[in-house]
């Protein structure tokens, strides 16, 4: 059974949420294909999670940004129903991911049929029908994320504490720092999508080099590059690199379908760059082998309980997951922004304000959509929640009353130092740059210290040139973790309050060998 809109109910709930503890995460988004993960987390397939669920969300939104919340004692109650189930069987992990392969099958299936068919050539009624039926399967798909979420944000300080008595018992405390102990532990086992991508480039950019064509690449024009391409090996691998990840720039709000010429202009970078792209090709695919065979190395040298070494191995497997729900999010903002195209053309409102309803008022918006003035009031300043009876929207004065009465407010003023977990060893001193949008990637200079609520893979671009990066969430299966170790930068994560007390330009040293962060001035 769907969830209903049923207006009035976030305030006839608010009472019940005030003094309760929330996890926050920050990105670009918007509350249409949120509604994806939030019902899915709530309503759907209860029965394979055994008590995984979610029982609420909050996210308030800002012109594409958005904040969401996450209560605590829902978080709790996933890792500890994880923890529970592992007990009686150790592959719990590995079975759940199992449970869930079909409906991640027939959404990937779904999703090519939608990009198949014209849809300016449906009616109404079917255009609707094709929409609710792809939004079913895109939710059944994403009923996992309340596993992949409340396990990762809610165990990664107890397998942080349950590695440090057994390192403090063993003989690697004499000679190895506790971080990189622990970063070695959790380091991640299976590539990304991110790495998939950047590995495909780069043997795209090989393949250039093979063919002798590399001096075509000091043309300005891109246009004028890939008609010198044609014909040419290196095109073919260059269009199926973009066949095959151009989805990659997508996030919660917006969509981008790379380009060839945009492409192009990537591959340039990377010669201006003089990098070895074999050497770093390699690297990049070796790196997850590199981790395991670390990872085991070092589990030879330090004595890990029976409950830790299964911890550590769901903790790996949800990694995976996790990364698989990102791309496939990509994919669903993709075919599902198709269709709002369509349905934007007939009812005749704006596509991003049509992006501040649900999934379920767009089910019946021939028959009641709000006007463009209340869903540009939800974009400016809106606030949207979600329980197990249903679905409601707030915005402006009343917005601003939820928030308050939920959040409350946090004087942070007197704090000039504070500490989080690290992600990945290393020290550094720079200039504060706080990213609260994917738009303002190209603020960051190398050198600078990238603060956030959290990364998203949009972010990488900017995380490339930041010296260290500081997160208030996270744990050690969050972007902000992977990407760091990845690229080698000293990275601190979970701090909880680093947004709230750093201000941009501000200079601070970044010591990830100890987890903490100092304001110098």
């Amino acid at each position: 059974m769907s969830m209903k809109f049923i207006p009035g109910l976030a305030k006839q709930k608010v009472n019940s949420w005030i003094n309760k503890e929330w996890y926050h995460q920050r990105f670009d988004g918007s509350p249409y294909f949120m509604h994806f993960i939030a019902e899915g987390e709530i309503s759907l397939h209860r029965e394979r999670k055994k008590g995984g669920y979610f029982t609420v969300h909050y996210c308030f939104y800002d012109e594409g940004k958005a904040d969401w919340y996450i209560l605590m004692d829902d978080i709790k109650q996933v890792y500890t129903s994880v923890i529970k189930e592992s007990r009686k069987n150790p592959d719990i992990s590995s079975d759940l991911i199992k449970a869930w392969q079909k409906d991640q099958e027939l959404f990937y299936k779904k999703c090519i049929e939608v990009g198949d068919i014209d849809l300016t050539k449906l009616n109404d009624q079917e255009l609707i029908e094709l929409h609710d039926e792809f939004a079913q399967i895109a939710l059944n798909k994403n009923s996992s994320s309340s596993l992949i979420d409340g396990f990762a944000l809610g165990t990664d300080e107890m397998i942080a504490e349950e590695i440090k008595k057994a390192y403090e018992k063993s003989d690697l405390s004499k000679d190895k720092r506790f971080a990189e102990v622990f970063s070695i532990l959790t380091a991640p086992v299976h590539r990304s999508f991110i790495n998939e991508a950047e590995v495909s480039l780069f043997r795209v950019a090989q393949a250039i080099e093979k063919e002798k064509l590399k001096d075509v690449f000091r043309h300005k024009d891109p246009k004028y590059i890939l008609n010198e391409l044609k014909g040419k090996r290196a095109l073919q691998l260059l269009q199926e690199h973009q066949q095959n990840f151009f989805w990659i720039k997508n996030n919660y709000v917006s969509t981008f379908i790379i380009t060839l010429e945009e492409l192009v202009i990537e591959i340039k970078k990377l010669f201006d760059l003089g990098i070895d792209l074999q050497k770093d090709a390699e690297k990049i695919e070796h790196t997850p082998v590199i981790n395991k065979q670390d990872k085991e190395d070092m589990m030879k040298s330090i004595k890990l309980g029976k409950e830790l070494k299964i911890l550590i191995k769901i903790s790996e497997d949800f990694t995976y997951w996790q990364d698989e729900r990102k791309k496939s999010t990509m994919w669903n903002m993709h075919y599902f922004s198709s269709i709002l195209k369509e349905l934007s053309r007939r009812v005749g409102l704006d596509i991003e304000d049509m992006k501040y309803m649900t999934c379920r008022e767009v089910s019946i918006i021939f028959e009641h959509a709000p006007t463009a003035a209340e869903l540009q009031a939800r974009r400016k300043n809106g606030v949207y929640y979600w329980d197990e009876e249903g679905i409601d929207a707030l915005h402006s004065k009343e917005a601003d009353e939820v928030r308050q009465k939920v959040l409350g407010s946090q004087d942070m003023s007197d704090v000039d130092d504070f500490r989080g977990l690290t992600a990945c060893t290393g020290k550094a001193v720079g200039h504060v740059k706080i990213l609260k949008s994917a738009t303002e990637i190209n603020k960051i200079e190398p050198g600078d210290i990238l603060v956030a609520v959290m990364t998203r893979p949009d972010y990488v671009p900017a995380m490339k040139k930041a010296a260290a990066i500081v997160t208030d969430e996270g744990g050690i299966t969050s972007h902000a973790a992977i990407v760091s170790r990845e690229l080698g930068i000293p990275c601190i994560i979970g701090t909880k309050i680093a947004t709230k007390v750093l201000k941009e330009g501000q200079l601070v040293e970044v010591n990830a060998n100890h987890g903490w962060v100092k304001i110098i001035r």
